[in-house]
């Protein structure tokens, strides 16, 4: 199996189960597991005044993903964060990533896989699920054949499509949008659908890509103090492309 140096390590989740094989996984795999508890409330005071190079979050959908993440960053201000989860979710990614952390993993891998990636981790390195990795080279496939050029993008979509899309590459979620440009829910859908019909691409993920890819730079929308909005996903796109 493949083996870390020493790296000292807290793991997160609230399934006993799950966190058992991934205790066993993990120290198998040459890290030194120093604490593993539900929540970061459960550990106690050695815990949270040891120095883990390393935490890894087995998020569940339930939790609130930012919140869990600040804990831990408050907890441990110096420690990498890996989150685990068991699905890919792309505002989820954007949400882990905007929050601090160095990895997004999805729990379909193996074993070895699993400890190479947060091995990179551990060391500063941005680990992203391979899920991503797979619809980049959908899309870039997908641009070979478009006709869609980053010059002609003011022509090929509307104003208030291109307003859109750059809270769509903010990883904003649909009633934020909506929030952002006073317009109903089922609007934002039809001028989400409409870009994506027109980039050639299926969803908001690739979306993301393929303006990464056609160096497309669309710039912050208006900010409205009183909306959320998720900044950054572009940067996280364009670090991943980098690699």
């Amino acid at each position: 199996m493949y083996k870390v140096g020493d790296c000292s390590l807290v793991l997160i989740g609230q399934n006993t189960l799950v966190r058992e094989g991934l205790r066993r996984i993990l120290i198998d795999g040459g890290f030194t597991l120093e604490h593993s508890a539900a929540s970061i409330d459960d550990l106690d005071d050695a815990a949270l005044s040891s120095s883990p190079r390393l935490v890894v979050l087995d998020w569940a959908k339930s939790d609130d993903l930012e919140h869990a993440i600040s804990c831990i960053r408050e907890a441990f201000a110096h420690t990498h964060i890996v989150v685990l989860t068991d699905d890919f979710s792309y505002e989820a990614m954007v949400k882990a990533f905007n929050a601090g952390v160095h990895g997004f993993i999805v729990k379909r891998m193996g074993c070895e896989s699993l400890v190479a990636s947060l091995s990179l981790a551990a060391v500063g390195e941005k680990v992203l699920p391979s899920q991503l990795a797979s619809q980049l080279g959908e899309v870039m496939v997908n641009n070979s054949l478009s006709e869609a050029k980053t010059a002609d993008l003011a022509e090929l979509l509307s104003d208030r499509e291109l307003e859109t899309m750059r809270y769509l590459l903010g990883g904003n979620p649909n009633k934020v949008i909506a929030n952002h440009l006073e317009v109903s829910e089922a609007t934002v859908k039809v001028h989400v659908k409409s870009i994506l019909r027109k980039l050639g691409v299926r969803n908001r993920t690739q979306a993301a890509i393929w303006a990464v890819n056609n160096g497309v730079e669309l710039g912050s929308p208006v900010y409205t103090p009183d909306v959320p909005f998720n900044d950054g996903v572009v940067a996280a796109m364009n670090s991943h492309a980098a690699r």
